[in-house]
């Protein structure tokens, strides 16, 4: 029975103190020789060398390889699409219909119909259409549109739309 209890004591101090005391910092290993020094030729042709640089990456200027150029990025207005706020954001270029155009004054005005009936006046730099165009110019009888359009292999390509005031036909009066 003595030894049993020895051995408990013994097993409870060896546990207590590995739990409480911090462990000694390891034995230094061997030095690792420093190489041979070059020979006096060697040297010379070092010195000679430029120290090479590590080589670093830079990722300004370039696309995530890993992210589609067909998904449309918010936030990315000068490089993207932008989606006009107003109203006249909601509708594709084609669908807008010129209905008048007042030229002569220091800004020309055109008004343009919506698909669902309302008219807007726009002048030049309004933003319009569902690709985030703008009205580049207001001439009599039509306005100018520019959009940045996407192609499939990531690069942009301004076009420019025309909306033109429809025909009208020769009233005849002689009916």
């Amino acid at each position: 029975m003595n030894r049993t209890v020895l051995a408990a004591a013994a097993v409870l101090a060896l546990g207590a103190g590995a739990c409480g005391k911090p462990k000694p910092p390891p034995a230094p290993a061997a030095a690792v020789a420093a190489p041979a020094a070059p020979p006096a030729e060697a040297g010379a042709e070092a010195a000679k060398k430029p120290a090479e640089s590590e080589w670093s990456y830079s990722s300004v200027g370039k696309r995530d390889p890993f992210r589609s150029f067909l998904i449309r990025v918010p936030g990315a207005g000068e490089l993207g699409r932008q989606q006009c706020p107003t109203p006249l954001g909601k509708f594709e270029l084609e669908q807008f219909k010129l209905v008048a155009v007042i030229t002569g004054l220091e800004d020309p005005v055109a008004m343009v119909e919506a698909p669902n009936g309302v008219g807007y006046a726009v002048r030049r730099g309004a933003c319009i259409g569902k690709n985030g165009g703008t009205v580049a110019a207001v001439r009599t009888g039509e306005i100018v549109v520019a959009e940045w359009a996407i192609r499939a292999d990531g690069t942009r390509d301004r076009t420019q739309t025309v909306l033109s005031l429809p025909k009208r036909e020769p009233l005849n009066l002689e009916e």
